[in-house]
């Protein structure tokens, strides 16, 4: 699989950029646990200069909730997609608008909480749209229990579609992702007639990669994943935060 340059990236940012993050792996390290992330204290701040930077056209794209990502990041508040597009916020002072709850949702957190018991170390994050199965503190078992979610899910209801990341399978409602949510944000007012560019580390984000080089734009791979979707690399979300800090400055060198 072709290995995209690294960094430092041999571009000028473009004040029509639209910029589309993930969280996890890309903004902020990777946790055993979903809630035992640390999210460093500058970020909402420069989350905020890129917002203003851009003129608003900043939107984090990521399989946590809207409402996660407004408590944590808080006070900035940013267009956003959740639960690998399954909920969109347009804009920031917007309603997010989520699909309507899937029936297979509520049968199938029952299941997996009863089967998925018996293996200690394995964690089910219940979110509205979706449900996340983590078992990075137990990778041994994880192709064995991803088989079991799947087998799980497959036996509710066929419109249902597992995400495999990085120690964590999601079960989701078929025909949602984050290149659908790319594509939403893009039609929207804030972001229309821009350059989109994406930052992702994971096979989640690989749908976000085509969305954006499909409409022109650039797909930035973070970490040591391989991927053929890539124009760029950076190694690691603190090298994503050190890139990011440098945009506004760099943004009003272009500009004047």
């Amino acid at each position: 699989m072709a290995t995209a340059p690294s960094a430092p990236l041999p571009l000028l940012p473009r004040p029509d950029w639209a910029l589309f993050l993930d969280i996890d792996g890309t903004l902020i390290e990777h946790a055993d646990h979903p809630e035992g992330v640390n999210i460093p204290s500058d970020l909402p701040d420069l989350l905020a200069r890129l917002q203003s930077a851009l003129d608003g056209a900043v939107a984090l794209v990521s399989g946590r909730t809207i409402d996660w990502m407004d408590r944590r990041f808080a006070p900035t508040r940013l267009a956003a997609s959740g639960q690998h597009g399954a909920e969109v916020r347009l804009a920031p002072d917007a309603p997010s608008v989520p699909i309507p709850l899937p029936k297979w949702r509520r049968p199938l957190e029952q299941a997996l909480d009863e089967v998925l018991a018996t293996w200690p170390g394995v964690y089910v994050e219940h979110k509205p749209l979706s449900l996340a199965v983590h078992f990075r503190a137990v990778p041994q078992f994880g192709e064995a229990i991803m088989d079991r979610v799947i087998a799980l899910g497959t036996g509710i209801d066929g419109g249902v579609e597992f995400l495999k990341g990085k120690y964590v399978i999601e079960v989701r409602q078929a025909g949602r992702n984050k290149g659908t949510a790319v594509a939403e944000l893009m039609n929207s007012a804030l972001f229309a007639g821009r350059r989109p560019v994406f930052l992702g580390d994971d096979v989640t984000d690989e749908d976000g990669f085509r969305a954006v080089r499909a409409a022109g734009g650039l797909a930035l791979a973070v970490g040591p994943r391989p991927t053929d979707q890539a124009d760029f690399k950076l190694a690691s979300p603190t090298e994503v935060r050190r890139w990011l800090t440098d945009l506004p400055t760099a943004l009003e060198r272009v500009n004047s």
